[in-house]
């Protein structure tokens, strides 16, 4: 008489491969899920897996890793996420040596983490564009037209607002030092694509308004 737990362990392990089957993007996941499906097919009792169950296990979770992370890489590069996409290289480029699950998982949250960073410290140098209307308000109280009596008033916003700036600029630099010494906002980043693509702006402009927030800082902080 068949064992009613073993049939059930078959189907499950059949319908985890037949999960990845037919799906390219996931061969690695198919092939690890197939050879664990066959094992446990081949049982005659559920003792007979409980050798090899471990390994085939991680294989799996190595394999299922590898294909997402590929998939990842692949869609990153397409974009040319270059920053975003060094998390999944890494991880591919160590995955391999990863015997167990634990040593993957670890393995991966170090470098999701680290690069989690590195995409923070990245995308901090949008400051310098996300403060355009600052630096146009600057520009606007500063040759305002207007009687004598509001002029003191049209430089004391302009003192306001610079004083707003540079104290984003300072707090920005000095956070970011703690993950990264000496790490300062480099405002030419910005026309990397990566940043570029998300701006609803034409290049000309980008750079127009580049050159602005440059010079406006090296003259309010010199």
């Amino acid at each position: 008489m068949s064992d009613p737990i073993l049939e059930d362990y078959k189907l499950y392990y059949s319908a985890r491969s037949a999960k990845f089957a037919n799906n390219p993007k996931y061969r690695n996941s198919y092939l690890a899920e197939k050879r664990m499906s066959d094992a446990m097919q081949a049982c005659v009792c559920l003792e007979d897996f409980r050798e090899n169950a471990v390994e085939m296990s991680n294989a799996c979770a190595i394999a299922l890793v590898k294909d997402e992370c590929t998939i990842e890489k692949n869609f990153y590069d397409k974009q040319l996420e270059i920053i975003r996409g060094r998390a999944s290289s890494e991880i591919l480029e160590k995955i391999d040596s990863c015997l167990t699950s634990l040593d993957l998982a670890t393995m991966v949250v170090e470098e999701t983490n680290k690069n989690n960073v590195t995409i923070s410290l990245d995308e901090s140098h949008r400051i310098s564009l996300s403060e355009w209307d600052l630096l146009d308000e600057i520009s606007i109280y500063e040759n305002a037209v207007v009687p004598e009596k509001y002029k003191a008033r049209m430089l004391e916003v302009v003192e306001n607002i610079t004083h707003s700036l540079i104290e984003g600029v300072k707090s920005t630099e000095e956070n970011n030092s703690s993950w990264q010494a000496g790490w300062k906002i480099i405002p030419e980043k910005n026309l990397e694509y990566r940043h570029l693509r998300i701006l609803p702006f034409a290049m000309l402009h980008v750079h127009t308004q580049i050159a602005v927030y440059k010079s406006w800082l090296c003259f309010r902080t010199m």
